[in-house]
């Protein structure tokens, strides 16, 4: 029986990622830093990969990392980041009827306010589901400006699992129910 952990890193970039790993295998602390690819092929020629393991002994991407693991991404949608939780109370000495009175003060206000910019903020998106054979619809909405759009990335490697969020287009080039490689090492 191996011991999973699930880790959750932020890039320097802005992407954020939980993935599960075997921690009795590849070890990781919190604080670690690492490096990690997402591949379609271990071929450094960039050859697709013929699915079977052959002891040919010549080099390929796995050799500069120390874990890696196959997978296949099982979902690639849109994420909306929720809002921030409310600012903490800081006036502790009004007694608790004061604190009701003004907690709903606030969320009026904070409705009002949200209201308010969404009107202001209103987006137009395209929406680029491809897996329908429709014509692509035109789809307007409005949102309030501390929501922010990401693209989410799940896979499955074995059972162990990684979520990938971040800007739309670091997903441009990953396709639905395609094979790849997650290869880590640490810096």
């Amino acid at each position: 029986m191996c011991t999973v952990s699930r880790v959750e890193a932020t890039s320097d970039s802005g992407m954020h990622m939980q993935l599960d790993v075997a921690i009795e295998v590849y070890p990781m602390c919190v604080g670690d830093k690492f490096r990690m690819v997402l591949a379609s092929t271990l071929n450094l020629d960039g050859t697709p990969d013929t699915g079977y393991f052959t002891q040919a002994g010549g080099e390929t991407l796995a050799d500069g990392f120390q874990y890696v693991m196959q997978g296949k991404l099982y979902r690639i949608a849109n994420y909306v980041k929720p809002p921030p939780p409310p600012p903490p109370e800081k006036d502790g000495d009004k007694s608790k009827k004061d604190e009701d009175t003004s907690e709903k003060d606030a969320e009026a206000s904070a409705k009002k306010d949200a209201e308010a910019s969404a009107q202001k903020d209103a987006d137009t998106y395209t929406n680029d589901d491809t897996s329908s054979n429709e014509d692509p619809k035109l789809c307007v909405f409005s949102r309030p400006s501390y929501y922010f759009s990401f693209r989410e990335v799940l896979a499955s490697f074995g059972g162990l699992l990684m979520a990938l969020r971040g800007e739309p287009s670091f997903a441009k080039t990953l396709n639905l129910d395609n094979r790849i490689f997650l290869l880590i090492r640490k810096v």
